[in-house]
Formats: C-alpha cells, sequence, structure tokens
C-alpha cells in the first residue's frame, strides 16, 4: 500500500505533478482508494502561468501575487475565550455540586457513581472520561458533546462549570509545561504549482474561493471543524497557510497523521494550475492574551516551577530490568523481522494511572498511526483510574516496531511518573479471540470509558474505500452468549476488579466445582455449607463472653482501620474472623485501659472516648455515624 504520492518522473513539480512525467492518475493515491477526493474534469481552482516558450520548454516566472490573509482579531477560537466571557466553553468541566446537595470533594465514591450513571445513559458521553481530585473533573474530546453534557447534567440537577485546559491538567497532576493549549488545531498548507505549458498567469479572488473550499471539504473528510482561518500567504514558496480547529481532538490528530502520509491534490479543468496540501501539523502559533503559560506558573511533572534550576539528582539511575520469567513473552525486533514470531496482540505496561484512553490513543498515533485495531485500557471501575497496562492488537507489524523502537524503555511525558514503559507480548492472541472475549464481558456494561474499542487500519478503510476514516472508532460487537455475560457481571459484583483483604468470598468462588452451575440446587447447598463451615469454627478463648462495650471497641477499631460501610459503622456479627483474630493479637500488646481513654490515632481529636466534644457530639457516636 502505498501511503505517499511519488515523485514526478520529469523532475518537475511537486509529488504526483500532472504536469510532468506520466499521466496523473497513475500517481494520485485519492483516484484510488478514496471517492470522497476524486478528482474529475470539475474546476477545483484556477491558476494561470505567465512565461515565454524556449527551445527546451518553457521558462516559468513565478509571480508573487496570492491574495494576503485578512488582518485577524483574536478570539474566534477556543483557546482566545476569556474564562470569565458568558460564552466561555471547553472541553473539560467540574462538577461542583450533586442533586442532593453534596459538595464537590466530600464523598468520592458517591460523586463519581452519580456522574457515571448519567453517562451510561446518553450518547454524548461516549468519549468523555470522569477524574476525581477534591471533585469530579470531566474530560471530553468533542466541544459540542461538552456543551450537551453540560446541559443534561444541569438539567439532572448537578451544578456544572467550565474549567480550562490548566486547571484540569493541575488536577491529573500533569505537566503544566506541556500544556497543550491548541488542542483540535492543525496548520494546513496549500502550495499552488503553475503549469508551465501556460503563458498567463494570475490568481483572481474567485479561484481563492474554490481552493477555499476544496481545503473545507478536505477537513470535513476528518470530521466537523470549527473554524477554518486563512492565516498567511507564502509567496516565494506559492503557498497558502490555513489554521483549522476542529471540534474534535481525534479529528484533528488524524487529519494530521493521515494528510502526511497521503497528501490530497488537485488540478482545475483547463490544467493550468494544480494545488497540494503541504506540511500538516499541530498548530503551533503566537500563544492568546489570556494564555495561562503568560498568567500563570508553569510547573513540569515534579511539581517544580519552570524557568528555575533543578536540585541535583543523587540517586543512581537504574538500568533497565525484566524478569527472568517475562522472556518468553518479551517482544523482540529481530523475531518480528525474519517471521520466526507472528504474535500481534501486546501488553503495554507501567502506564502512568492517570493516562486515560483519549492520552493512549493520542501516542500510539503518533508513532504508529492506521496499524493497530484494538486498544483496551484497564481502568479501576473505583477510582476511575487506569491499573496501569493496556492491551494492543496490531494489523500491521511495522507498527509494533514503531512502538518497541518510540515508546519501550522511555518515560511518559508531561506526567508525574518515573516509570519506564515495557511491552511484552499478551495471553489472549488476536482481534477476534479478543473480541469473542470482551464481548460477553460484564466491563461493557460499565461506562464508555472502561471499554475496550475498536479502529479502523489502513487496510480496513481501504477496503471499504474511505482512506480518512482510518483511526476512527468502529461498532464493538454485541453479546452472543447471555448466559456467560450473566455470569461475568455475577462474578464482578461479588468479587470485583480487586477482591478485599482478609476472609471475602473470593475463598469460596475458587473452591467451587464449577463455574457454571452458579444458582443451582448443589451451589446453594455449596455456599450454605462454606458459611455454616466458617461460623461454626471454634473462636478463641478471647471471644467468649464478650460484652456489648467491647464489641463496641471492636467496631470502632474496625471503622477506624478499614472504615465504614454503605450505612454507617459495620455491625460486630459481619466483621470477619481474621480480623478479629487481629483485633485480640494486638490487644495482648497494648493495655486495654490505655485502649479505652486514647483510641485515637496522632492527630486525632483530643476529647475523650466518651466525652462530648464542643459540637454536642460523642466520639463514639460520630464513628458508629449517630447524630
Amino acid at each position: 500500500m502505498s501511503q505517499h504520492s511519488p515523485q514526478s518522473s520529469a523532475g518537475r513539480g511537486p509529488a504526483s505533478s500532472p504536469f510532468a512525467g506520466t499521466d496523473p492518475t497513475l500517481y494520485s493515491p485519492e483516484l484510488a482508494r478514496d471517492t470522497k477526493h476524486r478528482r474529475d474534469n470539475a474546476s477545483i481552482a484556477t491558476v494561470v502561468g505567465r512565461g515565454k516558450a524556449v527551445d527546451t520548454g518553457v521558462v516559468f516566472e513565478k509571480a508573487k501575487i496570492l491574495p494576503q490573509p485578512e488582518p485577524y482579531v483574536q478570539g474566534a477560537f477556543v483557546n482566545e475565550m476569556s474564562e470569565n466571557a458568558p460564552d466561555f466553553i471547553s472541553r473539560f468541566q467540574l462538577v461542583t455540586q450533586l442533586p442532593d446537595r453534596t459538595s464537590a470533594g466530600m464523598d468520592q465514591e458517591h460523586e463519581l457513581f452519580s456522574v457515571q450513571h448519567q453517562m451510561k445513559l446518553y450518547a454524548c458521553f461516549s468519549t468523555c472520561i470522569p477524574v476525581y481530585t477534591r471533585g469530579v473533573y470531566l474530560r471530553y474530546d468533542d466541544l459540542r458533546e461538552a456543551a450537551e453534557g453540560k446541559d443534561i447534567l444541569t438539567q439532572h440537577d448537578f451544578a456544572v462549570d467550565y474549567v480550562s485546559g490548566y486547571q484540569y491538567a493541575l488536577a491529573k497532576t500533569q505537566d503544566t509545561a506541556q500544556l497543550n493549549e491548541f488542542e483540535g488545531q492543525i496548520q494546513l498548507s496549500v502550495m499552488i504549482d503553475a503549469n508551465p505549458d501556460h503563458a498567463i498567469w494570475e490568481f483572481s479572488n474567485t479561484d481563492y474561493t474554490v481552493v477555499r473550499i476544496a481545503v473545507e471539504n478536505i477537513c470535513r473528510a476528518f470530521g466537523p471543524y470549527r473554524n477554518l482561518v486563512h492565516v498567511e500567504t507564502i509567496n516565494d514558496k506559492m503557498l497558502l497557510v490555513f489554521r483549522v480547529e476542529f471540534h474534535s481532538v481525534d479529528a484533528a490528530n488524524r487529519a494530521v497523521h493521515s494528510l502526511s502520509n497521503d497528501p490530497v491534490w488537485g488540478i482545475n479543468s483547463e490544467k493550468s494550475f494544480q494545488w497540494i496540501t503541504v506540511n500538516p501539523c499541530p498548530w503551533a502559533g503566537e500563544r492568546a492574551i489570556n494564555s495561562p503559560h503568560r498568567t500563570k506558573p508553569r510547573v513540569d511533572d515534579q511539581g517544580r516551577f519552570v524557568g528555575y534550576r533543578p536540585a541535583v539528582n543523587s540517586l543512581p539511575v537504574e538500568n533497565f530490568y525484566r524478569h527472568p520469567q517475562d522472556q518468553h513473552n518479551r517482544v523482540r525486533r529481530d523475531n518480528i523481522l525474519d517471521g520466526t514470531d507472528v504474535r500481534t496482540t501486546i501488553m503495554l505496561r507501567n502506564i502512568p494511572n492517570k493516562v486515560d484512553w483519549l492520552a493512549l490513543k493520542a501516542i500510539l498515533d503518533a508513532q504508529c498511526f492506521g496499524t493497530y485495531d484494538f486498544v483496551y485500557l484497564r481502568i479501576d471501575f473505583k477510582t476511575g483510574c487506569n491499573v496501569g497496562y493496556a492491551f494492543i492488537n496490531f494489523a500491521n507489524v511495522h507498527g509494533m516496531i514503531a512502538l518497541i523502537d518510540n515508546i519501550e524503555r522511555r518515560c511518559w511525558l508531561g506526567y508525574r511518573s518515573t516509570k519506564a514503559a515495557e511491552i511484552s507480548y499478551a495471553t489472549i492472541q488476536g482481534r477476534e479471540a479478543l473480541i469473542q472475549k470482551f464481548r460477553n464481558s460484564s466491563v461493557m456494561q460499565e461506562t464508555p470509558f472502561c471499554r475496550p474499542r475498536l479502529f479502523l487500519t489502513y487496510t480496513d478503510s481501504e477496503v471499504i474505500g474511505k482512506l480518512r476514516s482510518t483511526g476512527t472508532e468502529q461498532v464493538f460487537p454485541r453479546p452472543d452468549n447471555l448466559s456467560k455475560l450473566q455470569r461475568s457481571m455475577d462474578s464482578a459484583r461479588t468479587i470485583g476488579l480487586f477482591p478485599p483483604h482478609g476472609y471475602s468470598s473470593l475463598g469460596e468462588h475458587r473452591n467451587r466445582g464449577t463455574g457454571y452451575d452458579r444458582g443451582s440446587p448443589r451451589d446453594i447447598l455449596q455456599a450454605a455449607m462454606n458459611f455454616a463451615r466458617q461460623r461454626a469454627a471454634p473462636a478463641p478463648a478471647a471471644f467468649q463472653e464478650l460484652t456489648p462495650d467491647t464489641k463496641h471497641d471492636i467496631e470502632l477499631w474496625y471503622t477506624r482501620n478499614y472504615g465504614q460501610g454503605r450505612l454507617g459503622c459495620i455491625p460486630f456479627d459481619f466483621i470477619p474472623l481474621t480480623h478479629l483474630t487481629m483485633y485480640f493479637a494486638q490487644q495482648q500488646q497494648a493495655n486495654p485501659q490505655a485502649m479505652a481513654s486514647n483510641i485515637g490515632v496522632i492527630g486525632g481529636p483530643a476529647y475523650g472516648f466518651n466525652q462530648a466534644d464542643p459540637f454536642g457530639k460523642t466520639f463514639r457516636g460520630i464513628l458508629c455515624g449517630a447524630h
């Protein structure tokens, strides 16, 4: 598959030039691959040449007559909006209050659950990612979805405010020095190349309008754009430079990578000139007046102000180390190239827990765009952060090699983490096997940002005839085994992603004769026997004849060390036996009377166990949720 337009065989004009060399239809990737960019005899743009004929051909003199951009006044792009303006909009939001009047930062689990419940009900949250830092922050990929999501949450009595990318970066403890305030914006240049066989050169306003419309159509092939401005004309290179802002950050990234690999060109009906897209890149122009880098301190990934001398690190730099047992799963470049290792699914490890799937996709696209078709960044459902690894399946081995060369053994720029990326092979191999595993998994019933995702590769896009759809997300297949899905959901409810410490149903789960008999008479009998066996176990001597006050002390000790339940203090009868044994073991090493008079920890309340605090509540009542 050719990803670049080849050079003209005659050496004149840009790549795929129709004015020199072979017929242009043999060079244009768009004529054969993308019907959206198919060129015909319709007028795309009009340029007229000026020159004189000689024996060896035409000597063309390029006149500096391309139109200059109109004066630009800041305010048309999102990063130029003032945070205090009434029409301020952002891809980042902060939920300041829940419908039950719970303020942000009071209860992480309750706040995340309330917001994620709404995220499961509406399509605008399909690419939204929640982050908790003294409140729920929301990040959207699309500006229109951000506005719709804010409207939905407001109607459900949530208090939601737009925040800047700088505030969001601080909430995620990211490096603000690496903050990209031009997210979703690209620079797209169009080069005008005149036909030397035409003796007249004149570029009219109508010609410019037609070229601009062509640029707009190119941008729409990747997704709706919010603004397109002609910002510069470079006459000596015959370039028209446009600044484009997409609603979607992912669409902007796809546009840069796709146009870099396969540029688009066109020719007018008279063949007097051609135009071609060149040098697409993320926008990196002059910062706006209200840029956070102008008014707020820049902080690096270690929390230090940028511009001052950092302290010398006295710790030695550790060499990259892999465990000997991991050698059989190691991804080796030579084995891939010589064909002795044909595995395609890898496990990317040591990912900072603040990286979300949108950030991971942007990192992958920068190195191996269009070569992978499956990504699953595993998420801790309780905190909303990733657990440090992701699974990626490649359809093209060159993408895997690019990952080895550019990501493995390197740190994660922009995050406060010293982790170095590691790559190894996954246990489950292949796109179809991964789909079959996850389509009937309970993870597909979680909030959208927790689910695995499928993407179109270059090969897929060529098959369907839409080259510019490379990198877009595909719909994940629906479940095809409802019994397996139900078992997965039951397992997630009883065990969860991370089982609790001490006694739990995990031991009972592992002791089952089979995993396919849940709810059967034998399963019910087995569960009852396991429960009775635990309750009938001989209790330690310290358990005999416990007074109500002693049981209450144990409840307070358990609450102080392991937290409360949803309804408050955990009753004595529901505390695991292993924790009761631990409590009495600690009692043997301490004075019981001292424990009764001072059960607090460093920094705890100064008043006594049954003494009233200044607010009229006893310490015992506070721990047990009494009022």
